[in-house]
């Protein structure tokens, strides 16, 4: 030891009579659980890499909190808990040897809000509903809830009470992607976490039996409750559980609770947040779900990038909010043909819809109440609370846009909401009219009958208006998905069960409208995949899911596209079919399964359909195939007295995305005590 010392001490003699220095030592300290600036629930997972011998010291607001850290041999780094942070700004200090750094955090209670702004209220508790009993207190806390099943031979889940004890005899095993034979036995950790009740399903025993991946469920719908929402554990008993793979969703991860992109984006932030903490920091996280659930998806990419590594949306929809025009406008077009069914017979609703027959109905029966005031149903509370203009005008207001008022922002003079919907200067049926599928008066009729909404989101004779600084709020703080953040390059596999043929609302034209947007973000689409098979066939559906699963896992494993990451569709008896896939191009899979169009893209919108309120130009005659008399377009004038869309320039305040991770009101810093 002695020699040792003796060697070293004449190496660093003759390194400084060299006249140079030693190497400075590195050191660097992160947070692996969440942005430092958006820390939640008091603690946070913090990683030290350091080249110096000496032992490590950590404090946190002074204190110390060395002993909190170890060492993690697969990271080559110290890691540690770091916890009794207090609300706002802290301070972590390391030092080892000569070498110092510091961390700024900023925690946030971990029942929120960090990004999403103002609270939604009233807000119910279901906690109770949940199995989680009486809510702790007004933001609907309640203590975490660890239950335990196992699958039965029947294939059926069972709750097992004690999973140290004796197994039961028809309990099988299961066998992980990584090769792992264990006992099928689920861990399913539940809570609330930002006023949304969770769910972590991981195989017993994490530490082993997980494969360090997960697989994040999200919800379809799109509803304006003003509730926590329900959602019983068995929610996580998904057969990737069994794979291997950790298993989450949450309440505010359902698109039918209150159809907030941005909500949903702050929930997997911080339940993925809490999810580092306890169980540790997964290789990837892939996003699930369809409709509604694929909104989440492309917007949290956009919007939160990071928080997921892959898509694989199923019955896409672009967003929620670029799309309301599209699902408003059947309402107008149903009210205005059954004015005269004789006349708008069913092949020419369909020409001016755009959609297959009875989408439009769909769409009316489900969605179209969404912008209703005073749609008691769609609330979820008592009838007494929501809105009447007459009887209770201080009522709960059941409108997407009541229930998005953090990004809109309220009318000055009503308090109500801002609302970005319009359709001043569009000419319904455009393309029906080229396409010598309506007449030139019935064109005419239309656009003069159509109507609009007021701000309760009842029809009026006048066409919709929308709020300005809505729209200019619906591009920046990315409602719109523009193709931002993360999509232009996060791998992407969109999959989907043919339905246009049922009149169904989910139309594989969406496909193509991402795909649009992609390109004119981006340049192109490169990590964008689309498949599409049939109907009603679940043996197909099964296994399409299957490979859909499979094959974007592959994809994140390896940071390569697989083979089987083409476009493609598969037949009635399984055969599938590798093609590019195209809005209206040859090919076997556009002969199966057509695309349809939309009631915006009839009136002349380009295929990215992203303009909520168009820029207007004069009537133009020569804008038609036929030729209208000059009382014709006298009457054309009357019904469009500012013009007409000029789909040639962007919409009305189209702008870009203001950023990521954006805190709501847009200009505030995140704030621990907001």
């Amino acid at each position: 030891m002695l020699l040792q010392s003796v060697r070293v001490c004449s190496f660093l003699t003759a390194f400084l009579l060299l006249g140079a220095s030693p190497k400075p030592e590195a050191l660097t300290a992160t947070v692996l659980s969440s942005r430092p600036d958006m820390v939640s629930g008091n603690d946070a997972l913090i990683e030290i890499k350091t080249t110096a011998a000496q032992k490590l010291q950590v404090k946190a607001n002074g204190r110390d909190v060395s002993q909190a850290f170890h060492a993690d041999a697969t990271r080559g780094s110290m890691i540690g808990l770091v916890d009794g942070l207090r609300p706002g700004a802290n301070t972590i200090a390391v030092k080892a040897g000569s070498a110092t750094t510091k961390l700024q955090l900023v925690n946030h209670p971990i029942t929120g809000p960090i990004v999403s702004g103002e609270h939604l209220k009233p807000y119910f508790c279901t906690t109770e509903e949940s199995g989680l009993g009486k809510p702790l207190d007004a933001d609907c806390s309640a203590p975490v809830k660890v239950e335990y099943f196992y699958r039965s031979n029947t294939g059926s889940f069972k709750p097992l009470a004690d999973p140290k004890a004796a197994r039961p005899a028809d309990l099988v095993q299961t066998t992980t992607t990584e090769g792992k034979t264990v006992p099928y036995i689920v861990r399913v950790e539940s809570g609330t976490i930002n006023r949304a009740i969770y769910h972590i399903a991981i195989l017993d025993d994490p530490a082993t039996a997980w494969n360090r991946r997960i697989i994040y469920s999200f919800g379809g719908g799109c509803g304006t409750n003003y509730t926590q929402g329900k959602s019983p554990v068995t929610n996580v008993l998904a057969d990737p559980v069994g794979r291997g793979f950790a298993y989450i969703t949450s309440t505010q991860n359902v698109m039918q609770q209150h159809c907030n992109d941005n909500l949903s984006g702050e929930a997997v932030m911080m339940i993925k947040e809490h999810f580092i903490k306890t169980y540790g920091v997964p290789a990837w996280t892939m996003g699930f779900g369809g409709s509604g659930g694929s909104i989440q998806q492309l917007l949290i990419a956009q919007n939160f990038p990071g928080l997921l590594d892959g898509l694989l949306p199923s019955l896409t929809f672009p967003d929620s909010t670029s799309i309301r025009p599209d699902v408003s406008d059947c309402r107008l077009l149903n009210k205005f043909f059954a004015t005269d069914s004789k006349t708008w017979t069913a092949d020419k609703q369909t020409a001016v819809a755009g959609y297959s027959a009875g989408t439009c109905n769909a769409w009316d029966r489900s969605f179209a109440d969404t912008i209703v005031a005073a749609n008691v149903k769609g609330c979820g509370i008592a009838p007494e609370l929501v809105y009447n203009p007459v009887k209770n005008p201080k009522g709960v207001r059941c409108t997407t846009w009541d229930t998005n008022v953090a990004t809109y922002g309220r009318d000055a003079a009503t308090g109500f909401a801002r609302q970005a919907m319009d359709n001043i200067g569009v000419q319904y049926g455009l393309k029906a009219l080229n396409g010598g599928q309506i007449t030139k008066q019935e064109f005419i009729d239309l656009n003069r009958g159509v109507g609009g909404y007021d701000r309760d989101g009842v029809r009026r004779d006048e066409r919709s208006t929308a709020d300005v600084e809505a729209l200019k709020m619906a591009y920046v703080a990315g409602r719109v998905n523009s193709g931002g953040g993360s999509l232009s390059s996060i791998p992407m596999l969109h999959y989907r069960s043919y339905n246009d043929a049922l009149g169904d609302i989910h139309d594989h034209v969406r496909d193509f409208v991402v795909r649009e947007r992609l390109r004119k973000a981006n340049g192109g689409f490169a990590n964008q995949v689309i498949w599409v098979y049939p109907n009603g066939n679940r043996p197909i559906a099964a296994k399409v899911t299957r490979l859909a699963i499979d094959t974007k896992s592959q994809w994140l494993d390896t940071h390569a596209k697989p083979v089987a990451a083409v476009d493609g569709c598969w037949t009635a008896d399984g055969t599938r079919i590798d093609e590019p896939a195209t809005l209206d191009g040859p090919g076997k899979c556009n002969e199966l399964f057509p695309s349809h169009s939309t009631p915006r893209l009839t009136a002349g919108a380009p295929l990215t359909v992203d303009v909520m309120k168009c820029q207007l130009k004069p009537i133009d005659a020569k804008d038609y195939t036929v030729k209208f008399s000059a009382d014709e377009l006298q009457q054309l004038r009357q019904v469009f007295p500012a013009g007409v869309c000029d789909y040639s320039k962007p919409g009305v305040m189209q702008l870009p995305l203001a950023g990521t991770y954006l805190v709501l009101p847009l200009g505030e810093p995140p704030s621990a005590t907001r």
